[in-house]
C-alpha cells in the first residue's frame, strides 16, 4: 500500500498556498490539511487548494467546534466538500479553552467530550441531507464526508472510536502512539500534525522548545505529555512560568521532548523522524511548519518523487 504524506498548511497564511497545493501534489504528497485557532479559518485553504489539486486528500486539523452553530459548520464543510468531491475530510475537535474563549469569546463547555459528541452528531447529520432543529442543508454533499476526531485523553479516544472514521492527533510521539491508537480502536484512521524544524543556520531546536512551552501549560496536553514519560519536564515548566522565568520555562524542555515530539534536524533527520510515526501505526504524518517557505522546501526534500 503506498504511504501517506500530508502536509499542514504554513502557519503564515495564503498568499501562495495554490501554488505549494500544487506542487506538493505535482511531488506526490498524498495530502493537505488545515487547522484554526487565530490565524485563519480551517475552511478557506482547502477551498483554495481544492480548485487546483486533483488527487489531494483535504482534511480540517481541526475545525473548532464551539466556534460556529453546527449548520454553519455543516455549510462550509459542505462547501469543501462539493469543490473537492470524494476528497474532503472533516476534522473537529474541541480546541482549547484560551482559544474558544479568552480569544474567541465563545463560552466553552464544562463537559467538552460530552458537548463534542453531540456536536459532531449535529454535524453529520446534516451533511447526511437529515434536519437538524429547524435546518435541512440546501445541497448536502453528493458524496459522504468522514468525520475526524481530535482526541488525547481516554474519553475524547473512546468517543473517537464510537462515531469517527479517525483520529486526529498532536503532540503524541511514536512511543506513545501505539498505545492512543490502541484506544480508538481496530479499523479507524489516524493522522498526526508534526511540527518540523528543518536545518537553516538558526537554533532550531530552540524553536522548538518554544513551539512545546504553551502546550505544557493546558491541562490536557500536560496529561498526554506526562504520559509520555515527560511529567517532570512539565512541573518544571509550568513552576517557571507561573513565577515569571519564561526564558527558563523554554530552556526546561528537554532534548528527549524536542526528539520525541518534533521532526528537528536535517531533511534525513526528518525523513527517519516520519519512518519511526509509520512504524508506531501512524496512518498519515501532517508536516506542519511555521512558515510557507519552509513548507516549499520540504516539499521538495521529502516528496515521494523526488
Amino acid at each position: 500500500m503506498t504511504e501517506r504524506l500530508g502536509l499542514s498548511v504554513p502557519a503564515d497564511g495564503v498568499a501562495d498556498l495554490t501554488a505549494l497545493a500544487r506542487r506538493a501534489e505535482q511531488r506526490g504528497w498524498s495530502d493537505l490539511w488545515s487547522m484554526e485557532s487565530r490565524d485563519l479559518d480551517a475552511f478557506t485553504p482547502l477551498a483554495a487548494a481544492a480548485g487546483v489539486t486533483e488527487r489531494l486528500r483535504l482534511g480540517s486539523a481541526i475545525v473548532a467546534a464551539f466556534l460556529r452553530p453546527p449548520g454553519v459548520t455543516a455549510m462550509q464543510a459542505a462547501g469543501v466538500a462539493a469543490l473537492a468531491p470524494g476528497r474532503f475530510a472533516l476534522g473537529l475537535g474541541a480546541s482549547t479553552k484560551v482559544v474558544v474563549e479568552q480569544w474567541h469569546g465563545v463560552p466553552f463547555p464544562d463537559r467538552p467530550v460530552a458537548a463534542l459528541a453531540e456536536r459532531a452528531e449535529q454535524i453529520v447529520r446534516l451533511l447526511r441531507g437529515e434536519k437538524v432543529g429547524g435546518l435541512r442543508l440546501g445541497i448536502p454533499p453528493s458524496e459522504p464526508v468522514p468525520l475526524y476526531l481530535a482526541a488525547l485523553g481516554p474519553r475524547a479516544l473512546a468517543l473517537t472510536g464510537e462515531i469517527a472514521d479517525g483520529v486526529v492527533l498532536f503532540l503524541v510521539g511514536p512511543g506513545r502512539l501505539p498505545e492512543v491508537l490502541r484506544q480508538v480502536g481496530d479499523g479507524k484512521d489516524s493522522v498526526a500534525r508534526i511540527f518540523a524544524f528543518p536545518a537553516n543556520g538558526t537554533d532550531v531546536h530552540a524553536r522548538a522548545r518554544r513551539l512545546i512551552v504553551p502546550y505544557t501549560l493546558v491541562p490536557y496536553y500536560a496529561r498526554s505529555l506526562t504520559s509520555q514519560g515527560f511529567g517532570e519536564e512539565v512541573a518544571a515548566i509550568g513552576e517557571a512560568w507561573r513565577s515569571g522565568e519564561r526564558e527558563r520555562a523554554v530552556g526546561l524542555v528537554s532534548d528527549a521532548m524536542v526528539r520525541e515530539l518534533t521532526l528537528t534536524g536535517s531533511d534525513d533527520d526528518i525523513a527517519d523522524g516520519i519512518q519511526a510515526y509509520r512504524r508506531a501505526g501512524l496512518g498519515t504524518p501532517l508536516v506542519a511548519t511555521s512558515t510557507g517557505a519552509e513548507a516549499r522546501r520540504l516539499v521538495e526534500a521529502l516528496g515521494p518523487e523526488r
